[in-house]
C-alpha cells in the first residue's frame, strides 16, 4: 500500500510542468558523493544525476517564487551500478541563489527495486549567463523503506536552460 502512496505522489509531481503556460525548460547535470547512516554492509551513494525540470514563475502570486517540478535519473558508481529515478519539486527562495528541494528517490541499489527515501535537500546555484550556470547541492532525507538508511548527499554540477 504505501508502495503505491508513494507511486502517486511520484506522479502528481511530474504533472506541474504539464499544466503551467508559462516556463521555462531546465536541464541539469551533476555528480554526487556521500553515506548512508544506519544501514549493514556497504550503502553506495556516488552517482551521476542528470534531470530535466520546467520552471514555473508565481508572479501572479505576488511571493516571487520559482517552482520547479523535475525528474532526475542517475546512474549509482560504487560500490556497484544501479539506477535511480528522483521525481520531485524545488522552490526558488525570492531574490536569492537558494533553491529547496523535495523529491522522491527509487532505486535497484539494495538488488531490489523500491523507493528509499522523501529527500530533502538544498542547494546554490551561481548563473554565469542566462542560460548557464554553477550549482552545489546537499541532500538527506526520510527512509520510506526498513532497508533503507539516512542519506547524507553532497552534489556539484551545471544547469542549463535552453
Amino acid at each position: 500500500m504505501r508502495t503505491h502512496l508513494l507511486t502517486a505522489a511520484a506522479l502528481l509531481c511530474l504533472a506541474g510542468p504539464f499544466q503551467a503556460r508559462a516556463g521555462q525548460l531546465v536541464l541539469a547535470g551533476s555528480l554526487g558523493g556521500g553515506g548512508e547512516v544506519g544501514v549493514t554492509g556497504r550503502p553506495g551513494l556516488a552517482d551521476v544525476e542528470g534531470l530535466a525540470g520546467w520552471e514555473i514563475p508565481t508572479s501572479a502570486s505576488g511571493t516571487g517564487l520559482v517552482l520547479r517540478p523535475e525528474l532526475a535519473a542517475a546512474i549509482g558508481l560504487a560500490p556497484r551500478t544501479n539506477f535511480a529515478l528522483r521525481p520531485g519539486l524545488r522552490v526558488a527562495l525570492p531574490a536569492t541563489p537558494f533553491w529547496l528541494r523535495a523529491a522522491f528517490d527509487w532505486s535497484n541499489a539494495r538488488g531490489e527495486s523500491a523507493w528509499r527515501w522523501l529527500l530533502l535537500g538544498a542547494s546554490w546555484e551561481v548563473r554565469l549567463t542566462s542560460a548557464f550556470g554553477f550549482t552545489v547541492e546537499v541532500d538527506t532525507g526520510v527512509p520510506t523503506s526498513h532497508r533503507a538508511g539516512l542519506p547524507l548527499m553532497v552534489r556539484a554540477g551545471a544547469t542549463f536552460r535552453p
